[in-house]
């Protein structure tokens, strides 16, 4: 097993976890305050439901073209659609970490 490999795999369990605390948030789940900057205590509003419900079904793709490039799914790309989803999901991946680390929620 390469490292690529190694590195999709970890990036697709770290996709999996958002996309299940998304998931969890969009049926309810009182963790309001972990997400979206932290203003909602509790339950999400219905349209940050619906939000985070959109960015499950998001963080899956993601998974998906990770576990594509690890070889346990197939790929549904050719070459060169697959090198710019890669860098769309690096640059995703990026701005998230951003967007994540100057929020004002202290959780």
């Amino acid at each position: 097993m390469n490292i690529v490999v190694v590195a999709a795999l970890i990036q697709s369990l770290i996709s999996l976890g958002v996309a299940a605390f998304q998931f969890a948030l969009m049926t309810g789940a009182p963790w309001g305050e972990y997400a979206m900057g932290g203003q909602n205590k509790g339950t999400l509003p219905k349209n940050l439901r619906i939000s985070s419900g959109a960015s499950a079904v998001f963080m899956l793709a993601q998974s998906g073209h990770y576990l594509a490039q690890a070889g346990i799914l197939t790929p549904l790309l050719d070459t060169t659609w697959n090198n710019i989803a890669n860098w769309f999901w690096f640059a995703f991946t990026v701005i998230g970490l951003v967007l994540n680390s100057i929020t004002r929620s202290k959780k």
